[in-house]
């Protein structure tokens, strides 16, 4: 496992550096986080530019599989993962910064639950069957970001503004990616895993960069 999480860091990085380069050189897409305080309007704090937010997300992903598995767990998934979210959350409309944060929070918990499940397959012996019950209340808790998700996105068609076709099939695909690796996670096929993973990442990266 350790050559092929080498392997596919090594592609990230030389990845991330093209991706940076056309984010930089093409459109910026930026999106606004809002407070809304006492029933008045919607005040701006600030603006994520989505598309850079991407590149930081694949760069993180190259160091965490540079890195060797403990220090590297500590970047990915624990910080892409929620990244992502966050970044598809902004895409489907969600402004409000205490919405993204709990979302943020959500997806950082999930993540959590499945380390937990990470370690445990580590320990466990090879012929084992062990638990998956961490992997499973990961599940359950990573999920509800994608609903909140998905509320918008359908809120958003039925006021009238659907939301432009990328931002669907960018959403799909995010979601599509997840699906993929946790079922390969959960059948212990650690390098499908982190090949979907590398994928999926990869595909919503220049979605978000060259489509918005």
């Amino acid at each position: 496992m350790g050559n092929w999480r080498r392997t596919l860091g090594l592609l990230m990085a030389a990845q991330t550096v093209t991706l940076a380069a056309v984010a930089l050189i093409g459109t910026r897409a930026t999106r606004a986080v809002t407070v809304t305080l006492d029933g008045r309007d919607p005040v701006t704090l600030s603006h994520v530019d989505v598309g850079l937010a991407m590149v930081v997300v694949i760069a993180l992903l190259a160091v965490g599989w540079v890195l060797p598995p403990r220090p590297g767990g500590a970047v990915d998934p624990l910080l892409t993962t929620p990244v992502t979210v966050f970044v598809i959350a902004q895409l489907n409309g969600v402004r409000d910064v205490g919405a993204l944060v709990g979302i943020y929070a959500l997806a950082s918990a999930g993540v959590l639950f499945a380390v937990v499940q990470h370690r445990d397959d580590r320990l466990r012996p090879p012929d084992g069957e062990g638990s998956r019950v961490p992997l499973g209340l990961g599940s359950a808790v990573g999920i509800v970001p994608w609903g909140i998700i998905a509320f918008h996105q359908v809120g958003a068609g039925v006021v009238g503004h659907p939301l432009p076709g990328i931002v669907v099939v960018t959403t799909l695909v995010a979601l599509a990616g997840a699906i993929a690796e946790f079922v390969a996670t959960w059948r212990h096929r650690p390098v499908a895993a982190a090949v979907l993973r590398a994928v999926g990442m990869s595909v919503v990266a220049w979605l978000v960069v060259v489509g918005l």
